[in-house]
């Protein structure tokens, strides 16, 4: 299978007998008919035909970690597991030839693969069966935690979560309090805007949810309200719900929807987790989306994953970013910084060029006659140095601490810009000890591809203290018709164990420092840098700096085809944006600290989300695509109070250090606000003596209403039209009601009879209020009752007494009584003038109904 890649390259007859003379450091300009070098397949089956079996032993043999990031994966049965990728979608004849070889766990639905479980020694079975294309071992991915869990210290907390702690608002609810809140001002937009994720779903994917039960399980972690579910005491009772939960791993899962859960309490939370290989988390991705996430988060990074092509895992984030989900990642932990002569404080845990550079290999680079390139026809060497007149077949690192002080693991990731099922290199990366008695470089490690049809490659070196260690990459095919490919190679753990590189890059065609890759690198996730809670101006020394270029268009999920070169390479800007990690969880990671604090990229991932959750709440009519735009151009830049920028003395950007700043969720809801409109039509209706009825149309972006009627008038008794102005104060008093924004009546009662009141109706929301629509009422006037008459009673008439000489009549009384009836009417026109001159000075005017 091998060779039809290799068609078109340059036959030379001559080459072995240059080879004959020159020995090891042949330098293949013009290839002759070469044999490519090894891949980690073709390691891998070597070892166990020697009988290597042993999972540890077999690791330790093909130079990958025992476990984590970049380790094979075994069944009981030390059977590793593997991808089988199809030419086209298999028959059922063909699955059942490799089930005859292997055990098929899953048959992938978007693109013609096969997860499956395989004795080492057969997996080149696999590879040869007609209707395969490949059959690589599917390596655990790299999450994006900057400090593992679990220890001894972690087994002597078991006892559960810890007491209950207050929450900003002061409820006491849950053990532990959400600090992410101030730096993020979520507790803030919480408050402000009245959101709390409600309504909205955030799906996470990571390595593993409900794995382990200490130093506290997830049933446990709903019971001290960390994580919702039914005995939730914070009345949160929708419980996690688990798409995929099939791999062993750290729960690191359960961790990040701890953090979504603290900022974020309303909303509901999904878990998947990342599967066997980028092809499984693909389709996870997918199934996420189908289940209802409007968000997803991921803290994931797949070896294999392509730098220079957006791959399996990006192309699927694109398909549920076109149903409207909005996607986060981790942008990963990989920067270590220098610490001597022009390294110090300088990242230096990758390396990249723009394009290969041939260079004669270095006469020590064979460790003997058998060393498995002194098989090979032809091989060069990579030239580190871009000064044309100078060829450097080696870069060059310095280990820190003494010799003798032990080893460190680090664990290295490489790539070709070269498109997936399209390669025409073949390459490994070699790594030497230089003895400081001998002077002699000694080999510790090999990283060869990962497949014949993968542009990446991996492995695992042991670097010992205090040592010169020199990198070198070796191709050993390569199609002469086709252009020198970039490439990257990169410290994704284990970085920090080097102090200073020899070779830091012009800046321009060799730029070392940038670690972001795969879909944390290549635009088509948000990509989320770390910065220290505590002061979130800082930013985390290990937080993956971008950026990377694309050459190739994505991947393509119908088949295993080759993906055209783009018309011009692209360079998307990462990280996007950056967040808060070292915040607590009940459980993760332990540090030694009286706290568990979840460190890491992977921290500060699922705090961004949780703010889009808040968002997407407040505005649940939110495109994914208008929510992740929002947060970028909302984020705090340093001339904002966001993140300083450490490497600017390196020519190092901004855009690649943390993107537009820290996200700031107050920012974000604010922007998605408008001031509210005035409300329009304002109106009164049913209009009795105590009451009325005002109405409305909707008020645009309102959030809630306030209504004000206070009395400015009372009518005038029997003059239709009139008013005495201020008369009302003293008997009725101003009447408010807050109402729902999107409310559109009231009634209001308990109104004074025979009053005029001026009615405001104002529209509010958080970021301000509306002008007021205004309006004048009266209410009816009660008629008088008519006077009590009671009926004349008729009695007999009586003479009148007959004058007394004895008693003469007082002549007051006669006048008195003579003059009533002339009395009466003076008084009634008295009353009259009075009448008359108060209506013509009182102010008159004509009452507004």
């Amino acid at each position: 299978m091998r060779a039809t890649v290799l068609k078109g390259i340059a036959v030379c007859a001559a080459i072995p007998l240059l080879v004959t003379l020159i020995g090891p450091s042949a330098y293949a300009e013009e290839p002759a008919e070469q044999t490519p070098g090894t891949t980690l397949t073709d390691r891998l089956v070597e070892a166990a035909a020697e009988g290597v079996t042993a999972p540890a032993e077999l690791a330790e043999e093909v130079a990958l970690p025992v476990a984590g990031g970049g380790s094979l994966t075994f069944d009981d049965a030390e059977r590793v597991t593997a991808t089988v990728v199809f030419e086209s979608a298999p028959s059922e004849a063909l699955l059942a030839s490799v089930a005859g070889i292997a055990e098929v766990d899953t048959v992938l639905g978007a693109f013609p693969a096969a997860t499956v479980r395989v004795a080492p020694a057969r997996l080149g079975e696999l590879a040869e069966l007609p209707g395969v294309l490949s059959a690589t071992p599917a390596l655990r991915p790299f999450t994006g935690g900057a400090v593992a869990s679990g220890g001894a210290a972690s087994s002597a907390r078991a006892g559960g979560p810890l007491a209950a702690a207050p929450r900003p608002s002061g409820e006491a609810c849950g053990p532990i309090p959400i600090e992410a809140d101030g730096p993020l001002h979520s507790a803030e937009a919480r408050e402000r805007f009245g959101v709390d994720g409600t309504g909205v779903t955030v799906g996470v994917i990571s390595d593993s949810f409900g794995a382990n039960a200490l130093p506290t399980s997830w049933e446990a972690d709903v019971t001290a309200g960390v994580l919702p579910g039914a005995d939730n005491p914070c009345g949160r009772t929708i419980p996690v719900e688990v798409i995929s939960d099939m791999r062993t791993g750290s729960d690191e899962g359960r961790a990040m929807a701890q953090l979504v859960h603290g900022i974020a309490p309303g909303a509901r939370i999904l878990f998947a987790d990342a599967g066997a290989s980028e092809f499984e988390m693909a389709e996870h991705i997918g199934q996420l989306a189908a289940a209802g996430a409007d968000i997803i988060v991921d803290d994931i990074s797949w070896n294999s994953e392509t730098t220079f092509q957006q791959g399996f895992i990006a192309t699927a984030i694109e398909q549920v970013k076109a149903s409207g989900v909005a996607y986060f990642t981790s942008a990963g932990n990989g920067t270590a910084l220098g610490t001597r002569g022009a390294s110090a404080d300088r990242p230096i845990s990758s390396w990249r060029t723009t394009a290969y550079r041939a260079a004669a290999c270095p006469d020590w680079l064979l460790t003997g006659p058998r060393d498995p390139l002194a098989n090979l026809g032809s091989y060069d060497c990579l030239d580190f140095d871009p000064d044309p007149a100078i060829e450097t077949p080696f870069d060059t690192l310095q280990t820190g601490g003494a010799v003798g002080d032990g080893a460190d693991a680090v664990s290295v990731v490489g790539s070709i810009a070269e498109p997936m099922f399209g390669i025409t290199t073949s390459y490994e990366w070699r790594f030497y000890a230089v003895d400081p008695v001998t002077d002699e470089p000694k080999l510790l490690a090999i990283a060869p591809q990962i497949g014949e049809f993968f542009p990446g490659s991996i492995g695992r070196v042991s670097v010992p203290s205090g040592s010169e260690i020199r990198m070198v990459m070796v191709r050993t095919a390569f199609d002469p018709a086709a252009p020198s490919p970039a490439v990257q190679l990169q410290f994704m753990r284990g970085g920090e164990a080097f102090v200073e590189r020899a070779h830091l890059g012009d800046g321009v065609n060799d730029v070392v420092g940038a670690t972001t890759f795969g879909h944390a690198g290549d635009g088509s996730a948000l990509s989320v840098a770390a910065l220290d809670w505590r002061n979130p101006t800082v930013l985390r020394d290990y937080s993956s700096l971008g950026s990377t270029t694309l050459y190739y268009a994505p991947v393509d999920l119908t088949g295993p085809n080759p993906a055209q070169p783009l018309a011009a390479p692209i360079t998307p800007q990462t990280p996007n944006i950056a967040s808060v990690d070292g915040t607590q969880t009940s459980f993760f990671d332990d540090t030694g600290d009286p706290e568990y604090r979840f460190f890491g990229t992977s921290a500060a991932a699922p705090n961004a989300a949780a703010v889009a959750a808040l968002a997407k709440s407040y505005v649940p009519g939110l495109s994914g695509g208008d929510l992740t735009a929002g947060i970028v151009n909302t984020a705090r830049g340093p001339a904002a109070g966001g993140p300083v920028n450490p490497y600017t003395a390196f020519g190092i950007p901004d855009s690649s250090v943390f993107g537009a700043g820290i996200v700031d969720a107050s920012a974000l809801l604010e922007s998605l606000t408008a001031l509210p409109g005035t409300p329009q039509g304002f109106r009164a209706s049913e209009v009795a003596a105590d009451s009325f009825v005002l109405s409305w149309d909707t008020a645009s972006d309102a959030r809630q209403l306030q209504l004000e009627a206070t009395p400015v008038a009372v009518v005038v008794a029997d003059a239709p039209g009139e008013t005495v102005p201020g008369a009302a104060g003293a008997a009725a008093a101003t009447i408010t009601a807050e109402l729902a924004g999107d409310a559109t009546s009231h009634k209001l009662t308990g109104l004074s009879s025979g009053t005029v009141y001026a009615v405001r109706l104002t529209a509010q929301n958080p970021v301000g209020s509306s002008d007021a629509a205004t309006l004048e009422v009266a209410t009816t006037s009660v008629a008088p009752k008519p006077p009590t008459t009671t009926p004349p009673t008729t009695t007999p008439p009586t003479q009148p007494p007959t004058p007394s000489s004895a008693a003469p009549q007082s002549p007051l009384a006669q006048t008195g009584a003579g003059d009533t009836p002339l009395l009466a009417l003076g008084a009634g026109a008295i009353l009259l003038l009075g009448a008359a001159a108060c209506g013509a000075v009182a102010l008159r005017r004509r009452i507004v109904r």
